[in-house]
């Protein structure tokens, strides 16, 4: 029963990854003013282009890297369109989404289509931690990929810039208030564009994360809305970075959940019903707690330099 429940664990701490590191992205692009909800686009895109990258080399390093410069260029598109055209956050953040959707089957038919055969690419690497990874229940958290100790000390590192440096006080200063950071020297553009392109990378390796640690094959819509769920788990973390990986372990004991009853439902069309609990728990989630959501104050808004 303990060996069933830490294996349960385990399950939830990867997904959980996938969260984390999409809504880690969102919220430090967020805490520069930039609101990017093109994570589902983003992530499709990354995804086929780490797994191609990596099937071709047999390296799942390089599909990570892969995956994580598609999403910093799409990023990069995103605030480049933003700042030179002032094109809406929102309408890029739609757009970008359904590029990323073409963008992504049109890579996987480009270089991994085999007919029927289902290609297969490398996985990232398992690392038990000794000692730890052996205790009941908490082991679950130490017997994992090595993606998901990168997301422990990403969050970590992105409360320490945030919070205890100069340069992460004055991103936050920009979203709350550009102008004011403008006026005291603070490089507004640059650390916008910067944020971005940072937030963005992160999106693109959770999703290289799903071929290269879930499944390890590329399938068309494999996001299957979790780009869109992590925009609420950034929002029901309150734009902290500290609050992510608890906001994302919730979401994702919801999809778990979601994989074991499926086990248990006997009848096919109610497996659809059992299928939209993320979903729906990502909305009772957010109505009971949608008093103490904070946002920074300039998010979405555009900066004009007078």
């Amino acid at each position: 029963m303990i060996e069933a429940a830490t294996n349960i664990i385990s399950q939830i701490i990867s997904y959980s990854s996938i969260y984390a590191l999409a809504s880690l992205g969102i919220v430090i692009s967020g805490r520069a003013g930039i609101f990017n909800i093109s994570a589902e686009g983003i992530m499709l895109t990354a995804a086929s282009a780490g797994f191609s990258i990596a099937l071709l080399t047999q390296n799942w390093i390089l599909g990570c890297l892969v995956g994580i410069a598609a999403g910093g260029l799409f990023g990069f598109i995103f605030i480049s369109f933003h700042e030179r055209f002032r094109v809406d956050q929102f309408v890029l953040g739609i757009s970008l989404i359904i590029a990323g959707a073409a963008s992504s089957d049109l890579i996987d038919k480009a270089i991994t289509a085999h007919g029927t055969v289902i290609a297969k690419a490398p996985t990232v690497l398992r690392w038990s931690v000794p000692g730890l990874a052996q205790i009941p229940l908490i082991g679950g958290f130490f017997d994992q990929n090595v993606l998901t100790y990168f997301m422990y000390l990403c969050i970590f590192a992105a409360f320490r810039f945030l919070y205890r440096t100069k340069r992460g006080l004055e991103v936050r200063s920009i979203g709350e208030n550009p102008k004011a950071a403008d006026v005291v020297g603070i490089p507004v553009l640059k650390t916008r564009y910067a944020a971005a392109i940072v937030g963005a990378a992160f999106m693109g390796l959770a999703g290289v994360y799903l071929p290269l640690v879930v499944t390890g094959a590329y399938s068309t819509g494999m996001v299957a809305g979790r780009g869109f769920m992590t925009i609420g788990i950034a929002i029901f973390a309150s734009w902290k970075p500290q609050r992510v990986l608890p906001s994302a372990l919730i979401f994702a004991t919801f999809e778990v959940i979601a994989f074991q009853l499926q086990l248990f439902v006997p009848q096919q069309q109610y497996i659809f019903l059992v299928q939209t609990l993320p979903f729906a728990g990502v909305l009772i989630l957010m109505m009971i707690f949608k008093k103490h959501v904070e946002f920074p104050t300039s998010l979405g808004a555009p900066y004009l330099r007078e």
